[in-house]
């Protein structure tokens, strides 16, 4: 798919398949990330800030394992939803963008790694701003599903926390 797309588009013509390593690497695993910015964004308690603070440098290049095992994200059934719908989310968002033609389709010829930072990537697998434009609604879309969760959790550490300062 993805040399079908890269032979349409040096020949001038417009890429057809949506599907294809570019679609996979830059636009299916967008909705975890959600977690880690919604974290930075609204904890309150010690252990998430420190999390936060450790684990959203490495999500710049898509490196989520810190989140995944510190938080933890992994087999935490507070996390069952957004772990589950976040990148099925942004997935879909991503194929009807394609689909309908609001946003080029990959076009194959810029073979980026999956570290590659969003954006950045939205941008060179595309050829347009409007592959950057889509990963940030994907990225806003998946932060917004995730923040009641984690103020739910977060919240629950807080009062843990704070009742052993107290105590």
């Amino acid at each position: 798919m993805e040399d079908q797309n890269r032979a349409a588009t040096i020949a001038g013509e417009v890429p057809q398949n949506i599907i294809n390593m570019g679609f996979k690497n830059h636009f299916t695993s967008i909705g975890i990330i959600g977690s880690i910015i919604a974290i930075i964004l609204i904890a309150k308690s010690r252990q998430y800030k420190e999390v936060g603070k450790i684990a959203g440098p490495p999500y710049i290049f898509n490196i989520g394992e810190p989140t995944l095992f510190g938080v933890p994200l992994m087999l935490n059934v507070s996390y069952i939803i957004p772990f589950c719908l976040g990148n099925a989310v942004s997935t879909v968002i991503a194929y009807a963008a394609f689909a309908l033609g609001l946003v080029p389709i990959p076009t194959g010829v810029a073979q980026l790694p999956w570290t590659t930072p969003i954006l950045i990537s939205g941008y060179f697998v595309t050829g347009s701003i409007w592959g950057a434009v889509l990963q940030l609604v994907q990225l806003i879309v998946c932060v917004l599903l995730w923040i009641p969760f984690v103020k739910m959790v977060d919240k629950k550490i807080y009062q843990e926390e704070q009742g052993a300062i107290t105590e």
